[in-house]
């Protein structure tokens, strides 16, 4: 379906979303909050409310600057990606060939395997979890972090035992981004992603953004507001210290999303397309996050500063949150439906996840289904050789499209009197359409006299694809 379409059939949703929005602000005493959805590679709707400084009563705007915490943790992956695929770094190489003074940092057991680059990418390095105590050292200097890793009680159990969400483990990948980078993550980071993407108003240095249009993080004690202490840039950044705006965030997420579905167009984004959708893959043990307004919430497992879940609901959704004294973020992607949504907020913790969640599933329920995959020509040749076959009640019919297993693993004998049978009740069979899986796999559906018949089939790695396993039945 062509954008301007899809976009047309979007727009009823975008009041619903503001109220959503207004309604939520309200329930969890959020000062000020921007939220946006993108599609098809651009921003497409923001909503703005409330205020981005509560003392000032100065509003929140489309353009105002917000902390977005561990969002930036993606942002981070994706620069040690880039480096890996540059040949620069090896991420299973241990953490002490990049950053020197791990060497003498003292293993959990003496069995314990060496912490490698990719132990800390998907949080399964063995330290503690250290929310909130990461949050408040964002500005450590970079001797401090050497003493840590000296003097530190790092570890809770051996490494690459469970995933422990640790923002010290993305805190070294900074240190790592600088040593092999030769220049300061902030620096790398800026150069090789957000420049690259036009993210002009995107920044680690939080004073810096403060003297714009910035959000002021906000607490709320005995009925009070009071303004967060605002922690500066340093070598904790690397896992939380980003603020940016919506029209910024916007086109990371288009460009994150561009990464589907996998093709042979040319590349265009900063970090190739392959590299970002290995980021949403499952690499550490999952785990079944907290309830969402009293509905469980799908099984989970982080990838490289993404989480991956299965929602029965919208299908499958590629997340982050953030949360800083004074600031709460969340970040969704459907890449099956091109979708992503946003939402910053200025209240310590804001659970804004549950915002995104909500939104999503709005957007999905009015979302025009994307158009299918063309079947590759391997595929639509088995399945047209399955239609013959059904018409004449015999599977020998397409014997030129069967792999070598097939008639093997049931003779055409056995085959015959059921596909006779369903043939026979189900009337002549016309193609109606065929939904892929991928280039060697898929389903279809035949329009016959008497019903539909569904059917699927998967093909053999052969030079000529054959069909390998086959299914026909009555549909519905």
């Amino acid at each position: 379906m062509k954008p301007w379409i899809r976009l047309r059939v979007m727009t009823t949703a975008f009041a619903q979303i503001d109220t959503a929005c207004a309604a939520f602000a309200q329930q969890h005493d959020i000062p000020g909050l921007v939220a946006g959805v993108v599609q098809d590679g651009r921003l497409v709707h923001v909503t703005a409310l409330g205020l981005a400084d509560v003392e000032a009563k100065r509003p929140a705007t489309p353009e105002t600057a917000f902390r977005i915490a561990s969002m930036t943790k993606s942002f981070t992956a994706l620069a040690i990606l880039s480096l890996r695929d540059a040949g620069r770094l090896a991420l299973d190489a241990p953490l002490a060939e990049y950053v020197p003074q791990f060497a003498a940092v003292p293993r959990p057991t003496r069995d314990s395997p060496p912490v490698t680059v990719r132990h800390l990418l998907s949080h399964v390095a063995g330290f503690v979890t250290d929310d909130p105590w990461g949050d408040r050292v964002l500005g450590m200097t970079p001797a401090a972090l050497d003493a840590l890793m000296a003097d530190g009680k790092l570890f809770a159990r051996a490494p690459g035992l469970a995933f422990e969400y640790s923002n010290l483990g993305y805190a070294l990948l900074g240190r790592v981004l600088t040593n092999v980078s030769g220049e300061p993550y902030q620096a790398f980071v800026r150069r090789t992603i957000l420049q690259p993407l036009g993210m002009t108003r995107t920044t680690f240095d939080a004073f810096a953004a403060a003297q714009g249009d910035f959000a002021w993080g906000q607490r709320l004690d005995e009925g009070k507001w009071s303004r967060e202490r605002l922690e500066p840039d340093g070598e904790v950044g690397a896992m939380g210290g980003l603020a940016t705006t919506a029209a910024d965030y916007a086109r990371y997420v288009a460009f994150l999303l561009d990464a589907w579905p996998a093709r042979d167009d040319p590349e265009s984004g900063p970090v190739r397309r392959s590299t970002v959708r290995e980021m949403s893959l499952f690499h550490a043990p999952p785990f079944l996050p907290d309830t969402v307004d009293g509905r469980a919430a799908p099984a989970s497992a982080y990838g490289y500063g993404l989480v991956n879940s299965a929602d029965p609901k919208i299908g499958r959704r590629i997340h982050h949150s953030g949360g800083l004294p004074g600031y709460g973020s969340h970040m969704l992607l459907l890449p099956e439906s091109g979708i992503g949504v946003f939402a910053f907020g200025n209240r310590t913790y804001a659970p804004m996840s549950r915002l995104t969640l909500a939104v999503a599933e709005t957007v999905h329920a009015l979302q025009p289904p994307r158009r299918a995959a063309e079947p590759s020509p391997w595929l639509k040749r088995a399945v047209e050789a399955v239609v013959a076959a059904y018409d004449a009640g015999r599977i020998e019919v397409a014997e030129a499209a069967l792999a070598e297993n097939l008639l093997l693993d049931m003779p055409a004998r056995l085959r015959n009197g059921p596909l006779a049978a369903l043939r026979q009740r189900m009337g002549k069979g016309r193609l109606e359409s065929i939904s892929p899986v991928h280039a060697l796999r898929g389903s279809f559906i035949l329009d016959c006299a008497n019903g539909r018949v569904r059917g699927s089939v998967t093909l053999s790695p052969d030079a000529e694809p054959g069909i390998q396993s086959l299914t026909l039945e009555p549909s519905g």
